[in-house]
């Protein structure tokens, strides 16, 4: 469970953040290599100032996760609502904007703004696939269907994204995510958000 954090250990490291090592010394991560992995995720500049301030102030709640674990849950959640945002900054409308989350989506899907190219842990998963296409082909042996790349990933992000947004603005359960979550959740967005705001060829 959950609770505040006494007063004089404010600025103590959460103890689960030092169950991380790095893999090649054994050592637990430290707070600026940390920073270094929050730092790596940028928006471009074309992405507009208000949405480039909201999504460092999520950056800002990642890196202050390293003194309350619980953060990493509420940096996941505010990921959904930076993509909603630039959603409606891009995609606007006259009066009232009263679309959904998936409905923004399925514009932005429609008109092309976001690709299955634009996510780089999409674009090594099908690296790998395609490496290991290449060796069963070599070997001679029978491809099993786990190996052939399906789908279309925009459609698993419409799928999925409203979701699980609606799944922390309507929780049933207190859930406390990994730093790894975070920081796959801030690149999914950056990444999504730089495709929103791409500069013209």
């Amino acid at each position: 469970m959950e609770n505040l954090k006494p007063v004089t250990e404010i600025l103590q490291p959460d103890e689960r953040n030092l169950a991380f090592v790095r893999p090649d010394t054994g050592e637990p991560l430290t707070l600026e290599e940390h920073h270094a992995q929050l730092k790596a995720i940028q928006l471009n500049p074309n992405v507009p100032e208000d949405v480039r301030s909201y999504f460092a102030t999520i950056q800002n709640l990642c890196l202050y996760a390293w003194f309350a674990y619980d953060l990493y849950a509420v940096v996941v959640f505010l990921c959904f609502t930076a993509i909603e945002m630039a959603l409606r900054k891009r995609l606007p409308v006259q009066g009232d904007d009263k679309r959904t989350f998936r409905p923004l989506l399925q514009e932005a899907i429609r008109r092309n703004l976001i690709k299955d190219k634009g996510f780089s842990h999409v674009r090594r998963m099908r690296e790998v696939q395609a490496n290991d296409l290449r060796m069963y082909r070599q070997i001679g042996t029978k491809i099993p269907r786990s190996t052939v790349p399906k789908g279309n990933y925009r459609q698993i992000l419409l799928e999925t994204l409203p979701w699980l947004r609606n799944k922390f603005a309507h929780p049933r359960s207190h859930t406390v995510h990994l730093p790894g979550d975070a920081l796959f959740q801030l690149r999914l967005a950056a990444e999504f958000i730089n495709q929103l705001f791409a500069a013209p060829n």
